[in-house]
């Protein structure tokens, strides 16, 4: 099966310039746990990702608000990803390789999806077992 197959294709994305709290308010609304950060809405090149974990250590580091906060500042990088013609396997073995809960489809530097551990479960329920074991184990030192 290839990525393109898993993915959800097309997902919300917010620029640097946004403020987290705008980050937030999309992932609640589409109820998801990410959101990819691109260089702009046109072009969609992806710089990084935001996910509910970062914003929450990042706030409570810092103890601002995340209408004062730019995604920049909480945006982890370097965007891992995988093309839309990789067999699925890849995007399960980058997943396990940098412990990520989701991976971004990129074709021609361009964000066309996101696959998740949710995609795994709904379509792939033995390797999303595997991969929930091998992304919760603790990182080596």
């Amino acid at each position: 099966m290839e990525c393109s197959q898993l993915m959800q294709p097309e997902p919300e994305v917010v620029i640097p310039e946004d403020r987290l709290l705008d980050a937030l308010n999309l992932m609640r609304a589409h109820n998801v746990g990410s959101m990819p950060v691109v260089d702009s809405r046109a072009t969609r090149v992806p710089l990084g990702i935001i996910t509910d974990r970062d914003a929450a250590l990042y706030l409570a580091q810092h103890d601002e608000r995340p209408s004062e906060v730019l995604c920049r500042q909480v945006m982890s990088r370097p965007v891992i990803f995988v093309a839309p013609s990789d067999d699925v396997k890849t995007a399960e073995e980058k997943m396990r390789q940098h412990q990520l809960r989701r991976v971004l489809v990129v074709q021609e530097n361009r964000l066309v999806g996101i696959i998740s551990q949710a995609d795994f479960a709904r379509e792939k329920p033995k390797e999303a077992q595997k991969i929930l074991e091998d992304v919760s184990q603790p990182k080596a030192a």
